[in-house]
């Protein structure tokens, strides 16, 4: 079975349930911990942070699906490990690689940034005052936390260690998209049979529950809805890619396809 190079675009929408916080990393005021905004001060999700979170899930899926040796365990462990990364020259290309990519070979898929639409960035101006209130009362999509660091062995206050965090506040929806190639191989010789790793993709988009920081206190807690597929010219129903998810243990045979179609194309 040949190898095929599929243009997608995914559309989904991302509704925090709990207050969530995507970080700069930059202190302003009396705030030590910010979170992102766009250059009018509205909130959105950074791609590079929803992209990070998809990995994690996809590479759940794929160790519970896919039966690998040590060696292939290695190859979808963290991508930032430079050791390992170096054991994968001349290794066989893994679903989690041809999706995301890795330190020696690129990935072709964008992750857009996530953001509120200009309906919702509307429900923030001065009603009284359209023409100059466009988004006069933006800051009503965080709250403030003032919270202090515990010693983990005494479980007391740290001295010195209080400290002020941003959260956006629960019930804000995104709207990203996920779009580019992405080179696999059909599960199956049917027509209108996803790939591998599109199959993984949208149950990893599923499995997104939790974004951003302070996930073990219970902040991040989502919900992503996955809006609309696109392979090529072609807009796939959404009662057919939700079929594909009974097709999930296919995803096992991952190895054995790979292996087949590389002996055909060598032979």
């Amino acid at each position: 079975m040949a190898t095929r190079t599929d243009r997608i675009q995914i559309s989904y929408t991302l509704t925090f349930k709990t207050p969530f916080h995507c970080g700069t990393g930059i202190r302003e005021g009396l705030i030590d911990r910010t979170v992102v905004k766009d250059g009018q001060g509205f909130l959105y999700v950074p791609g590079s942070t929803f992209k990070g979170m998809l990995r994690e899930r996809c590479e759940q899926l794929a160790r519970m699906f896919e039966e690998l040796d040590d060696d292939m365990r290695v190859l979808i462990a963290d991508p930032h490990e430079e050791k390992l990364a170096l054991r994968g020259f001349g290794s066989t290309t893994t679903m989690i690689t041809r999706i995301f990519g890795s330190h020696i070979q690129p990935g072709h898929l964008y992750f857009d940034d996530a953001r509120q639409t200009d309906t919702e960035k509307s429900e923030y101006d001065d009603k009284n005052d359209r023409e100059h209130g466009k988004g006069k009362y933006k800051n009503l999509q965080f709250d403030l936390y003032t919270q202090v660091r515990l010693d983990r062995v005494t479980r007391t206050a740290v001295q010195g260690a209080l400290y002020t965090s941003e959260f956006g506040l629960r019930d804000l929806e995104f709207h990203g998209d996920i779009m580019g190639w992405l080179e696999c191989i059909p599960i199956n010789d049917q027509a209108g049979s996803p790939t591998y790793s599109l199959l993984l993709l949208l149950a990893g988009l599923h499995m997104i529950d939790r974004l951003g920081g302070n996930k073990s206190t219970g902040k991040g807690q989502c919900e992503c809805e996955i809006t609309s597929v696109k392979v090529g010219d072609q807009d796939i129903k959404k009662e057919q890619w939700q079929s594909w998810f009974d097709e999930l243990d296919a995803l096992s045979l991952y190895s054995y396809s790979l292996e087949n179609t590389v002996k055909e194309e060598e032979a």
